[in-house]
């Protein structure tokens, strides 16, 4: 867990102040928090109840991302143009990134294992594709059994989109070496196991099965790559590859393993490519951006949004380029660009609408009317509008199908978040609703869900005191709030 860095600007705005009751002294924490109730209570009718405890908690950086009313309040009496003049920056929904930090990551972009190498890159041939693969589900399924966290390089995205962006066209031809015979019949076994983990993951968390699917990959997916085939299967098993390859990544990715997932959309990346698929390509850059933003590496996740969309430009469906208009709008909403994730967000609407089912790829059956309103509804939330936040999470979550548990537990937990985002917070409602997500939620294998509860408690602190927070609190604690 990421230790908590105090936040001195605040408490340097703070003692800029003078103390009302004491000639020459600094405002103390209590006379900030009632100045702060009554500059609320003038502008808006509404009472609130900020206290000591909260500035305390704010200024240890306990609390990094005071609710939207609470930051408006205190710009307002300590004089502060913005919430970073304040020390305040919106919260990643996983990885801590601490104020004033770039939000890189360590790259190495390679790793080793008992010998076996695997370059995270845009490889020069199919085979070289398959041997990186076949080492890192390798040394994937080494940490598996040997319950060992062996080391997983982290991968410099930007290079890999800088090659794949420039890099020519690719297609298989035929191969003649290898014992196995790949077939029409493999390819259409590999795409039905991967519809089983993806239907595992979604109910039960990328933790519940990913190392089966490892497996799979490693004793089914990679003798039929080195094996014998047609260019026409060729290319089918290549985009049944890179298919069952980002989906694991998704699974490492939703279960916290991000360095690992990031190596895996790589590979999916290269699979794609080789593939002749532009549209599976841009699915890895897409996952690649959903998990920067994840992370709070926002302007990384923009990047690889516009790149998804700028590479496939003229090759794929509505659908897909829906798809990508959504990651971009979700990295703008995490910038705080209001105009322009909003015109993200309508592009996809526009897309979505001209779209042809019949004619998507099947593997983007998931983004249907349901995950369009999840999209509306988490950028809403991340630029604070509680009123527009609610009504789409609402329409995510009664229209999501039941076998996506996942997907309503995050929809149902933006929702609860919503109550405690504006003037109008209704606290009681926030949590009643969180309360009956996590409930349903159970004991759900996703790092994920465990950071949408813990960002949704984070936004609670503002009402420590009050009833229903606490019991929130103790119910949340025994299953999802501290689980590992």
């Amino acid at each position: 867990m990421a230790t908590s860095e105090p936040n001195s600007r605040l408490r340097a705005a703070r003692e800029a102040c003078s103390s009302p009751s004491a000639q020459g002294e600094a405002m103390s924490r209590a006379e900030l928090a009632e100045a702060v109730n009554d500059h609320l209570w003038r502008t808006t009718g509404r009472r609130y109840a900020l206290d000591s405890h909260a500035i305390a908690r704010y200024e240890r950086g306990k609390v990094r991302w005071p609710n939207v009313t609470y930051r408006a309040g205190l710009k307002a009496v300590l004089g502060a143009d913005s919430d970073a003049d304040l020390g305040f920056h919106p919260v990643p929904r996983g990885r801590t990134v601490r104020p004033g930090s770039t939000g890189a990551m360590h790259l190495t972009g390679g790793g080793q294992q008992d010998g076996r190498l695997w370059v995270a890159d845009l490889c020069g041939s199919s085979d070289a594709s398959v041997d990186a693969a076949r080492a890192l589900w390798a040394t994937d399924l080494d940490r598996e059994t040997s319950g060992a966290e062996t080391a997983i390089p982290e991968v410099d995205v930007s290079a890999v989109v800088l090659r794949w962006l420039t890099a020519s066209n690719a297609l298989l031809t035929r191969r003649r070496e290898g014992t196995v015979l790949a077939s029409g019949d493999d390819v259409a076994a590999v795409h039905r196991a991967c519809d089983m983990f993806e239907a595992l993951d979604h109910e039960f968390g990328g933790g519940h099965a990913r190392a089966a699917a490892v497996q799979y990959l490693n004793s089914e997916m990679a003798p039929l790559l080195r094996g014998r085939y047609s260019a026409a299967v060729g290319w089918d098993l290549f985009r049944a590859a890179a298919r069952f390859t980002y989906k694991t990544g998704a699974m490492a990715y939703d279960a916290g393993h991000h360095a690992l997932a990031r190596n895996y959309f790589v590979q999916a990346l290269n699979f794609a490519h080789w593939g002749g698929d532009p549209a599976l390509a841009g699915k890895a850059l897409s996952l690649l951006s959903h998990q920067a933003n994840f992370l709070g590496l926002f302007r990384q996740a923009l990047d690889l949004a516009r790149s998804a969309r700028m590479g496939t430009q003229g090759q794929v469906s509505p659908g897909v380029q829906a798809m990508y208009a959504a990651m971009e709008a979700r990295a703008l909403a995490s910038l705080g660009e209001e105009r322009a994730c909003t015109q993200a967000l309508n592009q996809m609407e526009r897309f979505f609408l001209t779209r042809d089912a019949e004619q998507e790829p099947e593997w983007l059956g998931y983004f249907d009317d349901s995950e369009v309103h999840d999209e509306f509804a988490h950028c809403f939330h991340d630029l604070g509008l509680g009123e527009a936040t609610r009504r789409h999470a609402q329409e995510s979550r009664s229209g999501a199908r039941r076998e996506y548990r996942r997907s309503r537990t995050f929809a149902g937990l933006i929702l609860a978040g919503s109550y405690v985002l504006d003037q109008g917070s209704d606290v009681d409602e926030a949590c009643r609703i969180a309360d009956s997500v996590v409930a349903e939620a159970g004991p759900m294998r996703s790092d994920r869900v465990r950071s949408y509860v813990r960002r949704f408690n984070e936004r609670l602190e503002p009402y420590a005191g009050a009833s229903a927070v606490r019991a929130f609190r103790q119910r949340a604690r025994a299953s999802l709030l501290e689980a590992p």
